[in-house]
């Protein structure tokens, strides 16, 4: 027994030595090929909790390079980005992530914080601008008046810019975050491309569950110090469980009402946008950021969760926001638009029939100012449409009124002159498609005589050319012309290009003529046009006196037809 015992563990102990001999003189295939893009992530996560940006980024890169598809790779580049004060990629790196795993609310969060950092960085940009223009008309008042100047460095101090909306946003430019150069991953052609891409609705099940979380003593202390007006502690109250809870769209909620009573309205924004990509029927959030986007003067987003908010809930004082809005906008049409609607709402309240009808006085007058505008560039049908439409918007002053019923008429009749006008052209076009030439002569086939005794009779040619001279002889109208050279003709003449300047000699092939009974020719063939026509030969030539004095040859066409057309060489 001991003996077999000691025999089967002699045997296992040989094996064990071969195998692991074996295993030493070959690779492993299986540690090789191992995914530790868990790992690297890891790795990388803690580099970016110690803000060694750069090197998380190396990190994150090598991941990136082994899993393309890994959303969190894309959701940790994301933050890294964010972090590190490139917002603009960040928002490409969160899409991915939202697009590779629909249910990571996080990536969703993190997108509609970046979305917000733009527009805010956009918004103090435009105040950058605006507030350097002021300050430049002030020094020039200043120097004009004699004033002494800014001390040495105070034109750079910084500028803040106060609202008169009751909140006070820096424009100075730059981001709060730690500004690092990191650059963005390499395009793989794994992925999608980011310039269409569009995040996927929430998965049902997730934000149900969002939505299901029953509300806490602390939603419920916060809420009341809130209706307090005790903003800093209902902030202190809430932030915590923010950070325990970050996907609950309603703690986001009492945040973003605890900001905006600060006035700290892009904070409140942040946390509005991050409570709606976490249930997008949070219906009030939408309202408060449409409130929040308006005072910041992002009039577009704040129409946009306007309309959301109205769909689901119309009100008379909700559409008297959106008609506010869209007159902050230039948009008086759409103004008019919710005017009535509120008034259609509640049609007793008499400050809404003064603004509707204040409102369609502005509608009215700038119809009536656009109409003017076209009629003097004479854009005759435009103007004609948009006198109509101020006349049909009933709050039209009489006197403007009145001028835009004789400008319509007169309107009328310039489209009607135009129309004569353009009549002989529209019916050469159709004449001269009709009457395309069977045999399109080249200019040197014209005066060749060779050519000339192939045919019995006379042909049918289309030509374009310029008018360089009129003159009328022996009850004939004539225009001197120049052909239009085709490659062919060009090169067949030894020309480089067309030349429409006409020498005294008359010599400067390829001149030629085209005649009609007196007053054929239609009113656009005068001197200096270009014109593509039809006519037909006879192989006939004409004697003219060129401007020595010295009698010229010249071949002719008789006239069919012709339109005004340009050229491309001249």
């Amino acid at each position: 027994m001991a003996e077999s015992s000691f025999r089967n563990k002699s045997v296992c102990g040989v094996i064990i030595m071969v195998t692991l001999a074996f295993s030493l003189l070959t690779p492993f295939p299986a540690i090789s090929e191992f995914d530790n893009t868990n790992i690297l992530i890891e790795e990388a996560v803690n580099h970016i909790y110690q803000k060694r940006y750069k090197q998380a980024h190396d990190v994150l890169k090598r991941a990136y390079e082994q899993s393309p598809r890994h959303p969190g790779v894309h959701f940790n580049l994301g933050r890294l980005f964010e972090l590190s004060g490139n917002p603009q990629e960040a928002v490409k790196e969160y899409q991915m992530a939202s697009v590779l795993d629909p249910s990571m609310i996080a990536a969703r969060r993190g997108l509609a914080r970046c979305g917000v950092e733009l527009k805010r960085l956009k918004r103090g940009e435009e105040l950058e601008v605006v507030d350097a223009a002021a300050a430049e008309i002030q020094a020039r008042k200043r120097r004009q008046a004699g004033q002494v100047n800014y001390p040495q460095g105070a034109q750079n101090a910084p500028i803040v810019y106060s609202g008169t909306d009751g909140y006070t946003q820096k424009t100075v430019s730059g981001n709060r975050n730690q500004v690092v150069c990191l650059p963005a991953m390499p395009a793989s052609s794994e992925l999608p491309s980011t310039d269409n891409l569009r995040v996927p609705p929430l998965p049902p099940e997730v934000s149900q569950k969002a939505r299901a979380a029953e509300k806490t003593l602390t939603e419920e202390t916060a809420e009341r110090l809130l209706e307090d007006n005790k903003s800093e502690q209902a902030l202190a109250t809430i932030q915590p469980m923010g950070e325990s809870d970050p996907d609950n769209p309603r703690v986001h909620f009492i945040q973003a009402k605890a900001f905006t009573l600060k006035g700290d309205l892009f904070s409140a924004i942040k946390h509005l946008e991050e409570a709606i990509r976490v249930d997008e029927h949070f219906y009030e959030a939408y309202y408060l950021l449409a409130q929040n986007y308006s005072k910041v003067n992002l009039l577009d987003d704040a129409v946009k969760n306007y309309l959301v908010y109205f769909g689901v809930k119309p009100q008379a004082g909700i559409a008297v926001e959106i008609a506010r809005a869209y007159e902050r906008m230039g948009k008086p049409d759409l103004a008019r638009e919710y005017y009535s609607k509120a008034n259609a709402m509640n049609p007793g309240n008499t400050n809404l029939q003064t603004r509707l009808t204040q409102t369609e006085g502005d509608v009215a007058n700038n119809l009536y100012l656009r109409a003017n505008h076209a009629f003097t560039l004479g854009d005759f049908n435009g103007a004609i449409s948009l006198y109509q439409q101020a006349i049909s918007a009933q709050g039209l002053e009489p006197t403007y009124r009145r001028d835009a019923e004789r400008k319509i008429e007169a309107a009328k009749l310039r489209v009607k002159e135009a129309e004569d006008l353009a009549r002989p052209a529209q019916e050469g076009f159709t004449a001269t498609r009709k009457n395309y030439g069977t045999v399109n002569l080249t200019y040197p086939q014209l005066a060749n005589v060779a050519f000339h005794t192939k045919f019995t009779g006379p042909i049918m040619v289309e030509w374009r050319g310029y008018v360089a001279r009129t003159f009328n002889r022996y009850g004939q109208d004539f225009l001197v012309m120049i052909k239009e050279l085709s490659q062919d003709e060009l090169d067949e003449m030894r020309r480089d290009r067309n030349d429409y300047r006409l020498n005294p000699n008359f010599n400067n092939q390829p001149l030629f003529l085209i005649s009609a009974p007196r007053g054929s020719f239609p009113a656009f063939m005068k001197e200096g046009a270009f014109v593509t026509f039809t006519g037909s030969t006879e192989w006939r030539f004409y004697n003219v006196i060129n401007d020595l004095g010295q009698t010229v040859k010249l071949p002719a066409l008789e006239f069919v037809s012709a339109h005004p057309t340009s050229s491309t060489d001249y």
